[in-house]
């Protein structure tokens, strides 16, 4: 029998000044073994959730008993610390092997000067299955796309990204019944994701997910909960379940609200006529001359009819009470663009190094003008620094980049310079582009209010939507796009992937986005290390 991991009771949370709950009222149970996907818009409070759930943010009502026997929190903005290397770092998921290990290193450095000690340790490690728990180590740094070099690098001396991972390896090597992630497949390639999903089918833990990787979800999650206006309720099944029961449910709203609509308005009109039946028996009441018995019947009249026209709004008062809330999205698409004919990029014999690593030699290929080319290759394999090449940012050794002169290029980086930090959307956007930009931003779900506060203060979700906003504002007729779908909701995920559907120009994508992928691009072009 499943045993009860998480109980939420009625969990309300609210920021400090917010004039009403961030969410409010939430109740929900986690079993062991379960594998849950949270969902929500940018903002509606998932990691907020998740940090009341790990006891890192207090709730200001309700309960929430974690009864797991350890917890692995996997933030968004995690990454791994400290200045042992990886293989330390790794292994102090175990701390008796941690600490039987660091033993015997100290006592190798110093010459063994005591070897029965130096055995009892060995002996001790060995028993502890020490050795079998390093090769696990070693296969799963792999698995998330790391050499076994890596091990020996000092954790501070890795790259943000390979710290990220590092972190989240350390997850599938410790003792934890309950698992918290959020937005685990960030940084991860797609042989990174199908090894994360194996962990996670091969685990009898339990795991509430946060992601925006539609495909990642569909293979991992039996179950959604979605925030939606402070409310959470539960769906069963994965993403594609979750979406068409969604699709469902917005039809039946949308039937409903017709309808009630409709009999509102039918009401008012009953009403109206009402009040001009009222006014004629008035006049008549007024311009008789019997005083009596037509003057009578007439306010008669009038009192029932203004009986009925109370009722009538009493009538409308509940049917508006009872009409479903319908979330407005909206729809938004890219610029119609001049589209010239042939070659839109020809890239002839690239050749580009990192210190030692050779990332690709006499790399050579050309897009035409429309074709929509995803570049495909594990993490490290030099994605990001082809982009980058492309665009003038990165000169190679040896090659050629040629551009059509018509080309309008449009860039949507994975990572933003952390001096833009300092910069407010009013200053990004030009003062005759306002308008459009407060709009789009409004169809993304970004409040007006965070038009003039600093990038540094923005969530990454509503940092990537406002660099999407300056991206559909540029008219560009060649997008480059680095992990587009990253820190976005699954709504706008969605919204996204049909707008560059309709796009007309030409795409160049990187994503380990499955579903972007398959549905966006019609070509790839292999990136290997």
């Amino acid at each position: 029998m499943n045993r009860m991991l998480l109980n939420v009771k009625d969990v309300s949370f609210a920021y400090p000044g917010m004039a009403e709950y961030l969410f409010e009222g939430v109740n929900f149970s986690i079993y062991s073994g379960e594998r849950i996907g949270l969902l929500g818009y940018n903002g509606s409070g998932k990691s907020t959730l998740l940090d009341t759930i790990k006891g890192e943010k207090i709730q200001d009502k309700g309960e929430i008993a974690n009864l797991s026997e350890g917890t692995f929190y996997f933030r968004q903005e995690d990454y791994a610390q400290g200045g042992m290397n990886a293989q330390q770092y790794l292994l102090s998921s175990r701390p008796k092997l941690y600490w039987l290990y660091e033993k015997i290193k100290e006592m190798e450095k110093s010459g063994i000067r005591n070897p029965m000690k130096y055995s009892e340790l060995i002996n001790e490690f060995g028993r502890l299955r020490g050795y079998e728990f390093i090769q696990k180590i070693k296969e799963t740094i792999t698995k998330f796309g790391f050499l076994e070099e890596v091990l020996r690098r000092r954790v501070n001396t890795l790259s943000g990204g390979e710290k990220r991972l590092l972190k989240l390896a350390s997850g599938f090597l410790g003792d934890y019944d309950f698992f918290l992630l959020d937005e685990p497949t960030n940084y991860l390639d797609s042989e990174g994701i199908v090894f994360l999903i194996g962990a996670i089918h091969s685990s009898k833990s339990a795991y509430l997910i946060v992601s925006h990787d539609r495909w990642f979800l569909d293979e991992t999650v039996e179950k959604i909960l979605e925030i939606e206006r402070g409310k959470i309720r539960e769906y069963a099944g994965n993403y594609s379940v979750f979406i068409h029961t969604k699709v469902i449910e917005r039809k039946e709203r949308m039937r409903k609200k017709k309808k009630i609509e409709s009999e509102i308005k039918h009401l008012k009109e009953v009403e109206r006529s009402y009040k001009v039946w009222g006014k004629r028996r008035e006049k008549e009441k007024i311009g008789a001359g019997d005083k009596g018995y037509v003057s009578h019947k007439a306010a008669k009249l009038m009192k029932r009819s203004m009986i009925a026209k109370k009722h009538i709004q009493e009538k409308i008062r509940e049917l508006k009470k009872t009409k479903p809330y319908i979330e407005k999205w909206h729809d938004f698409e890219f610029e119609p663009v001049n589209i010239p004919t042939q070659a839109c990029l020809t890239v002839n014999r690239l050749t580009k190094s990192i210190g030692d690593k050779l990332l690709f030699r006499e790399l050579s290929f050309i897009i035409n003008w429309g074709e929509r080319v995803a570049l495909i290759g594990p993490n490290g394999a030099g994605k990001t620094t082809l982009l980058q090449i492309l665009l003038g940012l990165k000169t190679p050794e040896e090659g050629d980049v040629i551009w059509d002169g018509q080309a309008e290029i449009g860039y949507l980086p994975q990572k933003w310079d952390p001096v833009e930090d300092e910069e407010t959307p009013s200053e990004i956007f030009q003062k005759t582009q306002y308008q459009k930009a407060r709009t789009l931003m409004g169809c993304l779900k970004v409040r007006g209010e965070e038009f003039n506060k600093r990038f540094g203060e923005l969530s990454e979700g509503q940092k990537r939507k406002i660099k999407l906003v300056q991206l559909l504002i540029s008219k560009p007729n060649v997008l480059i796009l680095d992990e587009p779908t990253t820190h976005l909701d699954y709504v706008t995920v969605e919204k996204l992937e049909e707008a560059l559907k309709n796009f007309k120009g030409t795409i160049i994508l990187v994503s380990h986005d499955k579903f972007l992928l398959e549905r966006v691009s019609r070509r790839d072009i292999m990136i290997q290390k």
